[in-house]
């Protein structure tokens, strides 16, 4: 292929509405990276080329009714919900490198704390407000004067101002009338607008509020002076499609931005926050690997990776997303599980004989985006499942090239130690196996250490 009908076919490519949305695997690949005489595409460009997701996504019948925003604001909340997760407690050095880090990634606002909580989260918040990110940082507040004040002092560029409408929590928490709840509403909202303050209103608990209560709420603060309407789903309690005709019911109310902030109590956080954007939500409040009170949030990482998959938002750099939600693991204490979306240690893991065949043919047979998307790597395991292929795979890793026969010879050993010990194994544990079966032994003796080292990443099983 020559680099001139190359840069045709790329071209043809970006600006075909039908094919840019979609992943196109090219068979002469390897020949364009291996010929010097052709320009390489860019790493963004071969990623994008590795994402293979249901092209019923983009249906026009599917799309039409789509209200898609041109730019989806993701206002992170791990800083402040994610520190309410039960045992989680942030130094304003973990604030600080976690704010850095989603500001790497183009995460537009950060929720970054309740100033009026201590003196310690008074500068936390104040330290992040003078950092000069990107990211505009706004602080958390009761409707409380006291609250909007520390907000003030921090030199937050906005406030998250709370204030739960629902009828349990006026007769139980805040024992007060509708029409004080307004009053209150209303003077709160002015005196932080007087102040300069970006104000998003958060009506918490605002799926199990009246309806019609709830609009009038939202209109009576947005006349009073709030930027942006948040609707909040404080106990995950609704369903996606009633999230939509919500998120809709609120649109035609006010003519402000909204936002959704859901909780997982029923496993719905994420496709809660998808189905309010795809009924016209801005900004979407999330936390980095979902924590939050109770059953936690919307995960950050799970909402990036489906709007950049699934909805083509691609303004966001995720390529350090895994470091950063491990070292928000790190620094929680709250563990990762192995099957996390795009950032737990089995999604790009494979063990079934089968899936490995597949993946080293071409890996978008098993993988619906590529590891190095959201800054991981691939890895084949062998175990109880394993087939010949993968065996052979390893081998070669280790530059051993080996007959069939002797191939299934190891195989076989595989499987019985893994049945024996019900677990995959590590590469120290194959190449012993291996040793047995060829007696290369002065061969693997002289692999390097780093891969034989159980502490090495490789074999963190």
């Amino acid at each position: 292929m020559t680099q001139a009908l190359y840069k045709r076919i790329l071209a043809y490519i970006k600006t075909n509405p039908l094919l840019n949305r979609f992943t196109v695997i090219t068979t002469d690949s390897e020949n364009i990276r291996k010929d010097p005489g052709i320009t390489t595409m860019t790493t963004n460009e071969e990623i994008h080329r590795k994402i293979i997701v249901s092209p019923f996504n983009f249906c026009d019948h599917i799309r039409v009714e789509m209200k898609l925003k041109n730019e989806i604001i993701i206002h992170d909340t791990t800083l402040r919900e994610g520190e309410q997760t039960p045992g989680v407690v942030f130094t304003p050095d973990d604030k600080l490198k976690i704010a850095e880090g989603l500001d790497e990634i183009g995460i537009q606002q950060l929720e970054s704390g309740f100033p009026a909580a201590s003196t310690e989260e008074m500068k936390a918040v104040t330290g992040l407000a003078k950092r000069g990110l990107n990211a505009k940082i706004l602080g958390f507040s009761r409707a409380v004067k006291s609250d909007i004040d520390a907000v003030i002092k921090t030199g937050a560029w906005g406030i998250v101002l709370s204030l739960p409408p629902s009828e349990i929590h006026l007769k139980y928490k805040l024992k007060m009338t509708r029409d004080q709840y307004l009053e209150r509403a209303v003077e709160m909202v002015k005196y932080a607008k007087s102040h300069g303050l970006y104000i998003t209103y958060s009506a918490e608990d605002s799926t199990r509020t009246e309806l019609s209560f709830l609009k009038k709420v939202f209109r009576t603060v947005v006349e009073a002076g709030a930027d942006r309407a948040r609707i909040v789903d404080t106990l995950g309690a609704i369903i996606p499609s009633a999230m939509k005709y919500l998120v809709s019911e609120i649109g035609q109310t006010v003519k402000v931005p909204l936002e959704v902030h859901c909780h997982n109590d029923h496993g719905l956080g994420v496709a809660n926050t998808l189905a309010a954007v795809e009924a016209g939500a801005r900004a979407l409040s999330t936390s980095l690997n979902g924590l939050g009170e109770r059953a936690g949030l919307a995960a950050t990482e799970d909402v990036l990776i489906s709007l950049y998959n699934l909805y083509n938002v691609r303004y966001f750099n995720l390529s350090r997303l895994f470091e950063l939600c491990k070292f928000v693991e790190k620094v929680s204490r709250i563990e990762i599980p192995p099957n996390k979306v795009a950032v737990g240690a089995n999604v790009f893991t494979h063990a079934s004989g089968i899936h490995q065949h597949g993946v080293l043919e071409n890996a978008t047979t098993y993988e619906p985006y590529p590891p190095e998307l959201v800054g991981q790597t691939r890895r084949l395991v062998l175990g109880k499942l394993s087939g010949s292929h993968a065996v052979s795979s390893k081998l070669r890793e280790f530059g051993i090239k080996a007959p069939e026969e002797v191939v299934k010879k190891i195989l076989i050993k595989v499987k019985k130690k893994s049945e024996k010990r019900r677990s995959v194994l590590s590469d120290k544990e194959f190449l012993r196996i291996v040793r047995e079966v060829t007696g290369l032994k002065s061969h693997i003796a002289n692999i390097g250490n780093e891969r034989l080292n159980p502490s090495h990443p490789r074999n963190r099983l």
